[in-house]
């Protein structure tokens, strides 16, 4: 289980309203065999059947009372889309177990998912009806695969084997066999596998898929805290600096990249908080990249961003009072002790990013920058994009910025939505846009060897 993925719990009459881990109860718990289990198997089937269509009616149509009472069809929809939000949509049930507990028959359903996997608990009362419903995760790892264009390798490499932070990574190129320029991608804030998977959309490989297309290689591989977060301990966690969750990974991904045959010179891409590193990460490169990219980065403080972005999601008065009253937590960030938080991140992971702040990476560099950023993003506002021509001014390198009309923060178009939408634009199929990818890849090959 990863430490990022939480479990949305209705135990009978209990709804448990925002993602958390919660275990399975099973007091007095039996194991029950499949002739037993098969009626509770059948029903399982027909629930999830209207689930996975996102007939939400006809899922409470099998509601016991209790749960009639505490669950309408709108707070079942946002619980079944935040599973979504974070694996894709639901494929197919590929196993179950069976118990009876406290009496009841109960079915654990794991479930594949397009980017994974999650599992669905449902607990059955004496008339047949749906008593308890848990959404959680899947003890074993789902993989999936995505689909290569034409035209396109790629392969699979460790990055730090043998070591407690083997991480795994994929190498995309084009078929042939020419020395060809190369990026390390780097993923926004959160626990993200190499894809960079949410929802049904997955951007990297996108990325990595479409600059091989046009000539370019590439590198993406799983964040620690995606690989490692269930191994991790609270302490773990809360001590973690930029340095560790995302820069030392970066590092290593050149490095094998550089081990690769027939690669050029290297650029960082980094997209969001990964955008905001890249010039950090070119910078301990200690001379061995070509150029950096942001993809909706920020060059702003870190918690002004975070405090915007929880500001304009609090819908009254006093939830936006307590938000500004833990802003103003930053104030006193010198003082505070290892083990707090401001918004709930820890305060060393803080610290790294506002003792090396984006200007003083870029004092260091020369090499060409590329800022782009969507119109349509809504986690990334025009100030961001605004931020970086302040800190690049007096840069010494070449600058190209480009913003993108109908973009949204994964650089793809939805035509659904109008302006600056919401995370539930991530439900649908987005693929990032063909002409970012001619203008990333035109940057790419412009500034090889300058």
């Amino acid at each position: 289980m990863r430490a990022c993925r939480r479990c949305l719990c209705l135990l009978l009459a209990l709804c448990m309203a925002a993602l958390s881990g919660c275990a399975l109860f099973r007091n007095e718990t039996v194991e029950i065999g499949a002739e037993e289990a098969a009626p509770y198997l059948a029903l399982t089937q027909s629930f999830l059947g209207a689930l996975f269509a996102q007939d939400y009616s006809a899922c409470l149509a099998m509601f016991a009372e209790n749960l009639h009472n505490t669950m309408d069809k709108e707070e079942l929809q946002e619980q079944w889309d935040a599973v979504r939000l974070r694996y894709g949509d639901a494929v197919e049930m590929d196993s179950y177990e069976a118990y009876r507990i406290n009496g009841e028959g109960t079915i654990l359903a794991m479930v594949t998912h397009r980017h994974g996997g999650s599992s669905v608990q449902l607990t059955f009362d004496e008339n047949d009806d749906v008593a308890g419903l848990w959404f959680g995760v899947r003890e074993d790892e789902v993989d999936y695969a995505i689909e290569l264009p034409a035209g396109v390798i790629e392969y699979e490499i460790a990055l730090g084997e043998g070591t407690e932070h083997e991480v795994r990574a994929i190498v995309t190129r084009p078929v042939r066999s020419a020395t060809v320029p190369a990026v390390v991608l780097v993923q926004d804030s959160g626990a993200y596998d190499r894809n960079e998977a949410i929802g049904n959309c997955a951007p990297f490989a996108d990325l990595a898929h479409g600059l091989a297309q046009r000539g370019i290689a590439s590198i993406r591989f799983d964040k620690r805290t995606y690989a490692h977060g269930d191994e991790m301990t609270e302490e773990e966690i809360n001590g973690m600096t930029v340095q560790q969750e995302i820069i030392d990974d970066a590092l290593l991904a050149l490095d094998a990249l550089e081990q690769q045959g027939g690669i050029g010179d290297v650029f960082i891409v980094g997209h969001g908080m990964g955008g905001a590193l890249a010039p950090r990460i070119a910078q301990q490169s200690c001379g061995r990249v070509a150029g950096v990219a942001s993809l909706a980065g920020t060059a702003r403080p870190y918690l002004d961003v975070v405090y915007e972005q929880t500001l304009a999601m609090a819908r009254d008065a006093s939830r936006q009072s307590a938000i500004k009253k833990e802003y103003k937590k930053a104030d006193k960030l010198d003082a505070m002790k290892e083990d707090d938080t401001i918004f709930g991140v820890p305060v060393p992971y803080i610290r790294d990013l506002y003792d090396h702040p984006v200007e003083q990476s870029l004092a260091a560099l020369n090499v060409p920058v590329f800022i782009a950023q969507g119109k349509n993003d809504f986690q990334t506002s025009l100030e961001d994009y605004k931020s970086w021509q302040s800190a690049l001014e007096e840069y010494a390198g070449e600058v190209r910025f480009a913003l993108y009309d109908g973009l949204n923060h994964l650089f793809a178009e939805n035509g659904s939505v109008k302006g600056r939408g919401t995370s539930d634009e991530y439900l649908s199929e987005l693929h990032v846009s063909d002409q970012f990818l001619e203008d990333l890849a035109d940057w790419v090959a412009n500034s090889t060897n300058k």
